[in-house]
């Protein structure tokens, strides 16, 4: 269990990084009110990530005792819808998450060197499945949703026959486990942590850096990078999904999760600012931004080589790049001082 003492170290690590807000922002009757949005708004978010996690740990457990071709393409639907679950409030980089390095425990990324793959094929060439508690206790590479997909996607893991092996099966149970555990807790967490967020004023400021981090990542780092816009040449290993080619469909969770999750608490702080039309604005551009993602193709590494794929792809980078401003401008109107770009050394 999560003490007061351990919430309070974990609000000074995730804050550590942080500019924090001008006295105006500090002292407005509004920020409490915003808080409670946020704080609603991701406790629900953790329980769907929570509740889809423990479908996925059932899907699993489902398939090995009963391998076919329906129950994996359920087992796949199920990570999938686990793993998006993630993404709608993976903008939350503060309080619980931040125990035990568990972002990366639900997804290890970038992995330039291949890691995650390099450890699965170590497990399975094993003679005995991992436990649960053995896959806790090894490298954050053999947890979370990539492992998965390695197991699902992977050339060598083709066919249900290869999924079903014992040691392929029990790896695939082992990480489910490991994942519900993790999300559990972390709801669990979430819920223990909520007067020590409501009540602290700099959590205003650590949710904005949240959002905009979530943004200036999404533009530079899994749009940029692989697509070859940000000084590298294009390559799509480097995005997120590339083997399950689903990276875009987990871009447009985040942008609903900040739609549904981030804006409600923002708007109420604009609004008492007079300032609605910023909220309206940066929420439209959200809302057209998700539903472009939503047009498109599920993969970014196989638009690298189609020209109109690309294209769109370059025009979802481009809203990605106004949001990311908008959100800029909105921090600097509540009153943040230079320093709230993460990019000025987060």
């Amino acid at each position: 269990m999560m003490t007061p003492r351990l919430f309070k170290q974990l609000g000074r690590l995730g804050l550590a990084a942080l500019t924090l807000a001008s006295a105006s922002l500090l002292a407005d009757d509004t920020s409490p009110q915003a808080r409670e949005h946020w704080h609603q708004a991701i406790e629900q978010r953790y329980g769907a990530l929570n509740d889809a996690s423990e479908r996925l740990e059932a899907s699993a457990e489902r398939f090995c005792n009963n391998a076919s071709d329906a129950h994996r393409q359920r087992l796949t639907r199920d990570w999938m819808e686990a793993w998006q679950a993630w993404q709608a409030v993976r903008f939350v980089d503060f309080g619980p998450i931040e125990q035990n390095s568990r972002a990366w425990q639900m997804q290890f990324w970038p992995d330039r060197k291949n890691l995650v793959g390099r450890k699965m094929q170590s497990w399975l060439a094993r003679e005995e499945a991992p436990t649960a508690e053995q896959i806790a206790e090894d490298s954050v590479a053999s947890q979370g949703f990539p492992a998965l997909e390695y197991l699902l996607f992977d050339d060598s893991m083709q066919g249900t026959d290869a999924l079903a092996q014992p040691i392929a099966c029990g790896l695939m149970s082992a990480i489910t486990t490991h994942l519900a555990d993790t999300a559990g807790a972390l709801q669990r967490d979430w819920q223990r942590f909520g007067d020590h967020y409501r009540g602290t004023q700099s959590y205003t400021t650590a949710t904005l850096h949240g959002a905009l981090l979530a943004l200036e990542t999404l533009e530079t780092k899994r749009l940029g990078e692989p697509m070859g816009l940000t000084g590298g040449s294009a390559n799509g290993y480097l995005a997120e999904a590339w083997r399950s080619e689903r990276s875009v469909r987990l871009i447009e969770a985040s942008l609903r999760g900040l739609e549904d999750t981030f804006l409600p608490g923002l708007r109420t702080l604009l609004n008492a600012r007079g300032k609605p039309e910023l909220a309206a604005e940066f929420g439209a551009g959200l809302d057209r931004a998700r539903q472009g993602a939503a047009e498109m193709a599920a993969g970014v590494a196989p638009a690298l080589d189609d020209r109109d794929r690309f294209r769109a792809l370059q025009g979802l980078y481009v809203q990605v790049g106004q949001l990311r401003h908008q959100l800029e401008t909105i921090g600097r109107e509540l009153g943040m001082v230079r320093g709230f770009n993460s990019s000025d050394g987060d």
